[in-house]
C-alpha cells in the first residue's frame, strides 16, 4: 500500500471518528430541545462526513492506480521469469550438447594380423601368457606409460591385466 491510498484511508477514518463528537452534542441538544445547537452540531457532522467521503474517494482512486501498477510489475516479473527460464533451457541444452560423445574425438583400436594369430593360438591353450610386447598406455595429459600385460584365457574369454 502506498502513500496516496494510506492517506485516503486514514483521512476517512479520522473524519468519521471526529464526527462522533458533534453527533453526541446533537443528541444532547435534542433531549434538551435546543434547535440552534442541534443545527450547528449537525453542520459539523455533515462537514466531517463530507471530508471523510472525499478521503474515501481519494483512497479508492489511489488503490486503482496501485492495482494497475502492481499488475504491470507482475507482468514484467512474469516476462523476466519466462526469459530466465528460456535462458536456463538454452544453457542446459548447450551443456548437454557439449557432453555428448563425439565419435570423431574418440580413439579407436585395430588388432593387427599378428595379434589375431596370437589371440587364436592363446585361445586354443588353457593358459598362456604373452611375451613382453611394447604396449603403451597414454594418460589424459598425453604421457605414455609402458606396461607388461599378461593374458589369461579362461573359457575362451580373454582378460588383459595391466
Amino acid at each position: 500500500m502506498k502513500a496516496g491510498s494510506m492517506e485516503g484511508l486514514i483521512g476517512a477514518n479520522v473524519n468519521i471518528r471526529l464526527s462522533n463528537t458533534p453527533m453526541r452534542v446533537y443528541r444532547d441538544a435534542e433531549h434538551r430541545g435546543d434547535t440552534k445547537v442541534m443545527k450547528r452540531a449537525m453542520q459539523y457532522v455533515t462537514d466531517f462526513q463530507e471530508k471523510a467521503q472525499k478521503y474515501s474517494d481519494k483512497a479508492q482512486e489511489e488503490l486503482k492506480k496501485e492495482l494497475k501498477e502492481e499488475r504491470k510489475e507482475q507482468k514484467l516479473k512474469h516476462e523476466q521469469a519466462l526469459e530466465r527460464k528460456e535462458e536456463v533451457k538454452e544453457y542446459v541444452e548447450k551443456i548437454q550438447e557439449n557432453n555428448k560423445l563425439d565419435i570423431s574425438k574418440t580413439d579407436s583400436i585395430e588388432i593387427s594380423e599378428e595379434g589375431k594369430i596370437i589371440l587364436k593360438n592363446n585361445s586354443q591353450t588353457e593358459e598362456s601368457t604373452l611375451e613382453n610386447t611394447n604396449i603403451k598406455i597414454y594418460t589424459s595429459k598425453g604421457k605414455s606409460i609402458s606396461t607388461e600385460p599378461t593374458i589369461k584365457s579362461v573359457d575362451k574369454k580373454i582378460d588383459i591385466i595391466v
